[in-house]
């Protein structure tokens, strides 16, 4: 018992502020948030979202298209076809999507990802900035270092830090480009360095032999790719939720209630399995075992990531299991969010889907000895 104490502490330890069980949610195919201030987390999915209020506290958001104009406190987490930010961060940024334009005021990190991502001369960044991108343009005020990948880059802002850039295609510094520290650039062919451009440190130019191959297009296929797993995630959750009711409530009991031994149990089992099926693959009579193996192993890991959308919804309600559609919408949404969070949210996303999975087992080891 005490273990499982301490496996829920050590989750909401490290998922928070993502489980917030005080925050406000809202999700639908439009969601408006302009009606009063949240004084608190704010969750928000759907096909198109605005929010215009201000946010004491973090503000998640994802959907079809975006727009944000709102003052946010502390950190802004975004994921979405179309992404517009025009509020104020009091810290972190991190966004993604296909199309992302920034114009914002950001008192911590810029993370950010997206076939087309612009950043506007209203922004300023007063940490590092990461952007990877098929087309990046980059109009604001960095006041720390700042990182670029993508396909076609154009700097016509400020830079204080130093500036290192990757780009498969051309890299531009404009006429009115301030770099105060080092270019550090790789490229198939040299910069375009237009006049009146400055460059107060040293520039060191790094040929590559760039494949004929556009980011923009990878980063297109990859954010496709991810939207295509969040709905049909999203729509096995809804179908066992619906369709198994009654065995969705069991793994969901089972996972909160009993974290710690569920936890365990998801661990032993994701590391034993494969290392079982390899011992058996090297053995004439149990390599057909070992197949049998294989495929019953990637059936349930496949089915313990919409598993976890459901004990995350259920961990946001405070274990509640009256779940509306919207709540398991909310749950994808955090979990998809966190996803993208590096080292803290991975490791969340990675304890919760131990969980998930120990308490699917577990259900499904109790269906089998009654049959």
């Amino acid at each position: 018992m005490k273990r499982a104490i301490l496996g829920v502490g050590v989750v909401l330890a490290a998922v928070l502020p993502l489980t917030s069980l005080a925050a406000y949610f809202n999700a639908g195919k439009t969601v408006n948030l302009a009606a009063q201030a949240v004084n608190d987390n704010a969750y928000v999915a759907g096909g198109a979202v605005t929010v215009t209020s201000p946010v004491t506290g973090d503000l998640f958001a994802a959907g079809g298209t975006i727009f944000d104009s709102s003052r946010v406190s502390q950190d802004v987490m975004m994921i979405g076809g179309t992404v517009i930010i025009s509020g104020a961060s009091a810290q972190n940024l991190r966004v993604a999507g296909g199309n992302v334009t920034i114009g914002s005021a950001i008192s911590g990190e810029l993370v950010g990802a997206g076939g087309n991502f612009t950043v506007t001369p209203d922004t300023t960044v007063a940490k590092d900035s990461y952007i990877a991108g098929g087309a990046v343009a980059w109009n604001g005020h960095e006041s720390g270092n700042l990182t670029i990948a993508g396909g076609a880059v154009v700097i016509s802002g400020t830079v204080d830090g130093n500036l290192k850039i990757t780009a498969t295609k051309d890299v531009t510094i404009a006429q009115g480009a301030v770099i105060r520290g080092n270019l550090d650039y790789t490229a198939p062919k040299p910069a375009q360095i237009e006049s009146g451009a400055q460059i107060a440190g040293t520039t060191n130019f790094h040929q590559s032999a760039a494949p004929a191959v556009a980011v923009g297009w990878l980063a297109g296929i990859f954010t496709l790719g991810l939207l295509l797993k969040f709905l049909m995630t999203l729509l096995v959750a809804y179908v066992v939720w619906y369709a198994l009711r009654r065995d969705a409530l069991a793994i969901i009991e089972e996972s909160t209630k009993k974290f710690g031994r569920s936890l365990l149990r998801g661990f032993v089992f994701l590391v034993a399995v494969p290392i079982a099926a390899i011992i058996a693959f090297v053995t004439v009579v149990g390599a057909a075992l070992g197949g049998i193996a294989g495929v019953i192993y990637a059936a349930l890991a496949l089915l313990s990531l919409p598993a976890a959308i459901l004990v995350v919804s259920s961990l946001i309600l405070k274990r509640r299991s009256d779940l509306a559609w919207y709540h398991i919408l909310l749950g994808a949404v955090v979990l998809q969010i966190a996803a993208l969070i590096p080292f803290i949210g991975w490791l969340a996303c990675f304890i919760v889907y131990l969980a998930s999975f120990g308490g699917l087992l577990a259900v499904l080891g109790r269906k089998f000895k009654q049959q």
